[in-house]
């Protein structure tokens, strides 16, 4: 059985310049399956949030938020200051802040939507950020989480040749693992999908890539 935690925490200078260049390359784009995964979280949360208060934790370049322009009022953190300045510039009317999330959250709440995308898998103490995230969410409110899981052999197989080699991931559940954490922490589970999404009932049965999306209630 695989350990789902590693004990280092990465801190800020971890996510510097050279680790966004790493990802997105000397002129930071999003990926054709980054954008496509983006529509689908958002067309996700707009079928049971239509406007609010939406935070993302994580934010990075700003890219998830330029797409929901309409009904939220937005808000983003992110633990590299490199990463904010640069959202900042994209998104002038949005607020921004530099943070931590197993620190807390740097803005009055409660919010009506909290979004991770490939966030949690950073998280030495993903515990303490989910209950963070509960703490600032009214009750009824949305949490949407997207990131790396093992759930299946074939699925440690892929990660070990491919997410593995990030040394910021240090948080490595299974779906359903995952799950418990946030259902322990005052949520109810909505909807869980394992990549490629669809059809869901069999990609939820055979867990074939590590991709997994996770849609949670307030209670």
């Amino acid at each position: 059985m695989h350990d789902s935690t590693h004990p280092q925490r990465p801190v800020a200078d971890d996510y510097g310049a050279q680790y966004f260049e790493t990802l997105y390359g000397a002129l930071p784009a999003q990926t054709v399956v980054d954008r496509l995964r983006d529509r689908m979280l958002r067309d996700t949360i707009r079928r049971y949030v239509q406007s609010g208060r939406l935070l993302e934790i994580g934010c990075g370049f700003g890219y998830f938020l330029r797409g929901l322009d309409q009904g939220f009022q937005r808000f983003g953190t992110d633990i590299s200051a490199h990463a904010v300045a640069a959202a900042q510039r994209a998104l002038p009317d949005v607020r921004l802040a530099v943070a931590d999330i197993q620190d807390g959250i740097p803005f009055r709440g409660p919010f009506d939507v909290i979004v991770a995308v490939n966030v949690m898998e950073h998280l030495a103490e993903p515990k303490t950020a989910i209950r963070a995230i509960a703490d600032f969410m009214r009750p009824g409110g949305l949490f949407v989480a997207h990131l790396p899981t093992i759930s299946s052999p074939l699925a440690d197989w892929i990660y070990a040749r491919t997410y593995a080699s990030d040394v910021t991931h240090v948080f490595r559940p299974s779906g359903a693992e995952f799950n418990r954490v946030v259902e322990a922490a005052g949520f109810t589970t909505l909807q869980d999908r394992y990549f490629p999404f669809w059809p869901v009932a069999l990609w939820r049965r055979l867990r074939p890539h590590p991709a997994y999306l996770g849609v949670f209630r307030r209670r």
